[in-house]
């Protein structure tokens, strides 16, 4: 039996019509499942339910006046009694309830304030603790007017959900990435739209379970192995084993945590021992960090630099502020920066817990943190915060977080920062390296005996941590120790440490079944047999393998492996996490390394990095999932306008615009600024007498105008914008009255839109220089009129 425990309170509970059948509606009937439903449609037109599936019968009603569908489906969905496994089952405690169900039993069993949402809900702030979701609507919220577009029951119903709904189905992923355990009863897995968000192989099919009737069915048997495990026990019997089956124990103390880690002053027992000189140097050179070791050590100043200013103010923004968000560039020491933090927080009253991942006895370990109050929750990773602040907030609602995120990133998500943080929120910035912290480095390095010359001007011409680490790397000692250390690494090591710096640079989290997976390997026997050599690079803490340090994975893809086993790694990764883009880490992890930039940025010290990139995209484009994906073709294109094919960048942005438009939903933005950048570039290049393009620049300058109004777009359509001036230098001779009037009056347009935004931004996004330069391109069209 695959079922040991069951914590129902961090489990989500998923309904398929399967599970309401036998219930009694208000017809006095039993309710329909699938077959059934269709009959009793097929019925109601006169006609065959050989000749329909429930859709086309479904689309059939739209043309009759003569039947009600509405009328149908309330009588046969409003349920007047449930059985008593089905009342057992949906009164335990399940932190979420999903359904593809109309029936309104679980409003039946769980009573009128017992939340819930329908699929065009719009997502509130702050779930609460517990609730349930219609994913196809519900027969309390339809109406005889609107009951075809409540309930998602036709062929029209379906494509309008997929692409104008799809709010709750990415709420269904992350539950079922992060909770516990999920438990499907009476689903077939015949709904390709639920089902397509299942991804066979994702870590959370291992904490599935199908409840179905002994024995299951064939289909079932043959379809659900990707997808979790079958336990074929029958609903009643599920009923009855729930009764008997114990809880996950709870945690007895805070050290005892599953899902968080207590950080505390002798956080393991051990003796308090200031660190040794070999210690000091791999965390300078390899970003080798050991908290446990931080929190053991006798001086706060024996292991790393205080940032004492920093840790200060954070400490000031937490007494009043809910969270307070760290960032830094790549390499800067968020990770350092938040053990520091929280042992100053534990000498001031907090007890201090770093996310690890979602355990099986999540919702115990809150209930501790609850009861131990005072507590500071740190998330070292934004997409972790992301995925499970609002579940923790929920568990611990007094509690003050800590987030860190790289400053790149807060430009891109900024409307996520503002809509999935707890507030009030405050920032803190680390890419500033103050001279106090420099004299506590030199000291440091001092003590360790590890200082010369050399580190001492490294360090004092230095503003950031990561310059002092970069410059360090390339000294020859360090460097040829580096490249020695990879030399004698196996294939399958260095495979593996090419994969693990790209997912650490990329600055996501993945699974040690997702990096077994990508290498082909076993990754922990390749971690043994390599003894010291690879635990210098990768840490295996917390049931994790990772590359210690971001910008050591910077410096190793950048200087020490060859493009060849770079790119290698890119194009594994890649079509891997393509064939994954429903899940939210896959899809930000693929989106990354398909960039042009990034690419570049990685080969950017080797000789013909277009020659090496373009046969990496001609491999890429072979792939089938991933020629199907719109931002590759973007990315395509911008590597084609780069290296001066502008040609292909246009024919490869059309394909980008196809692709996109046979998913539904898809949201063009990327290609939209883009696309406009690629139109002036053809023009400015242009012998024609004509602006041939003029009509494709007037649409997209407004739709890229647009776009500044939206922060989480704001930046790339300024930068674009930017690039209008040079296009009305090189042609504006070759406009026609009536295009150059056209012309000026989107550029006004788009230079009253710079002109209100708000002083902060502007300032930020350097709008004022670029609204000048526009202004200065308007005159000139002006002029020639």
């Amino acid at each position: 039996m695959p079922i040991e425990t069951l914590d129902p309170e961090n489990s989500v509970l998923f309904l398929g019509s399967g599970f309401s059948a036998d219930a009694t509606n208000i017809a006095s009937e039993k309710l329909p499942a699938g077959q059934p439903l269709l009959e009793r449609l097929a019925e109601a037109i006169g006609e065959s339910p050989r000749d329909h599936d429930l859709k086309s019968a479904a689309d059939a009603f739209a043309h009759r006046f003569d039947v009600s569908l509405y009328d149908i489906l309330y009588n046969t969905f409003t349920v007047s009694s449930v059985l008593d496994y089905q009342r057992d089952i949906i009164s335990l405690p399940w932190a979420r309830i999903y359904t593809t169900n109309y029936d309104d039993m679980v409003s039946l069993v769980k009573g009128g304030s017992y939340p819930i949402f329908t699929f065009d809900d719009e997502r509130p702030r702050n779930l609460p603790q517990s609730f349930a979701v219609y994913l196809h609507g519900s027969i309390r919220k339809a109406t005889e007017k609107d009951a075809e577009r409540q309930l998602i029951l036709n062929s029209l119903s379906y494509d309008v959900i997929t692409r104008e709904h799809p709010t709750w189905f990415y709420e269904f992923q992350r539950d079922r990435r992060t909770f516990d355990a999920c438990y499907f009863m009476g689903f077939s897995l015949g709904d390709h739209h639920i089902t397509g968000l299942m991804a066979a192989g994702e870590t959370s099919a291992r904490r599935t379970h199908f409840i179905t009737r002994n024995p299951p069915r064939q289909q079932l048997v043959e379809r659900a192995p990707p997808y979790g495990e079958i336990v074929p026990i029958g609903f009643d019997g599920f009923a009855d084993l729930v009764k008997t089956l114990p809880p996950s124990p709870k945690p007895a103390n805070p050290r005892s945590l599953e899902s968080f880690k207590f950080l505390q002053r002798g956080i393991d027992a051990k003796p308090l021992v200031d660190p040794t000189p070999v210690e000091i140097f791999n965390l300078v050179t390899f970003g080798n960090f050991n908290q446990s070791r931080f929190f053991n050590t006798v001086r706060d100043d024996s292991y790393v630099a205080k940032r004492g200013k920093s840790v200060e103010s954070a400490l000031a923004l937490l007494s009043t502020n809910k969270t307070v968000l760290v960032l830094s560039r790549l390499g800067n020491g968020k990770t350092i920066f938040t053990s520091v933090l929280a042992r100053d927080a534990s000498e001031n009253g907090y007890k201090c817990y770093l996310w690890r991942r979602a355990g099986k006895r999540l919702a115990q370990d809150l209930e501790v943190i609850r009861a131990e109050r005072q507590a500071l929750i740190i998330f070292d990773d934004y997409d972790a915060a992301i995925d499970n602040i609002e579940r923790v907030s929920a568990g611990v609602p007094d509690a003050k977080f800590v987030v860190t995120m790289r400053s790149g990133q807060q430009d891109v998500r900024l409307h996520e920062v503002l809509t999935k943080l707890p507030e009030p929120m405050k920032r803190v910035n680390l890419d500033l390296f103050s001279d106090e912290d420099k004299k506590q480095l030199h000291k440091l390095l001092d003590r360790a005996g590890a200082r010369t010359g050399q580190f001492d001007d490294i360090i004092s011409n230095s503003r950031e941590v990561r310059e002092i680490v970069t410059q360090l790397y390339n000294h020859a000692q360090i460097r040829e120790k580096i490249s020695d250390a990879v030399a004698k690494a196996s294939s399958e090591l260095v495979q593996i440490l090419a994969l693990a710096s790209l997912i650490k640079w990329a600055g996501v989290e993945l699974d040690d079944s997702d990096l077994q997976e990508l290498a082909q390997c076993d990754v922990y026997g390749e971690l043994k047999k390599s003894g010291g050599l690879g635990a210098d690079f990768l840490s295996g803490g917390d049931d994790r393998v990772e590359m210690r340090s971001a910008l050591l994975s910077e410096y190793l893809l950048q200087r020490i492996l060859t493009p060849k086993q770079v790119l290698d790694a890119c194009y594994t990764i890649t079509i891997t996490s393509t064939r994954r883009r429903r899940e939210r880490v896959h899809r930000l992890l693929a989106g990354v390394l398909m960039k042009d930039s990034t690419l570049k940025r990685f080969l950017k010290f080797h000789a013909g990095v277009d020659q090496f990139l373009d046969g990496h995209y001609t491999r890429l484009s072979n792939d089938t999932a991933v020629n199907d994906e719109p931002l590759f073709w973007l990315q395509y294109a911008i590597f084609m306008k780069r290296t001066g094919k502008v040609a292909k960048a246009r024919m490869f942005l059309t394909t980008g615009y196809d692709r996109a438009s046979k998913i539904p939903g898809f949201k063009t933005y990327q290609l939209d600024t883009q696309a406009l950048s690629i139109y002036l570039l053809e023009e400015i290049e242009s012998t024609s007498p004509t602006v041939e393009g003029i009509e494709d620049i007037v649409i997209s300058i407004k739709l890229v105008s647009d776009m500044i109004s939206e922060q989480s777009h704001r930046q790339y359509a300024i930068e674009v914008i930017g690039e209008i001036p040079a296009f009305v230098d090189a042609r504006q001779h070759a406009l026609e009255n009536t295009e150059r009037v056209a012309l000026v009056f989107e550029l006004n347009r788009t230079s009253i839109t710079l002109a209100a935004l708000p002083a902060e931004d502007k300032a930020y996004s350097g709008s004022d220089i670029v609204r000048a330069k526009l202004e200065q391109a308007i005159a000139k069209l002006v002029q020639t009129t």
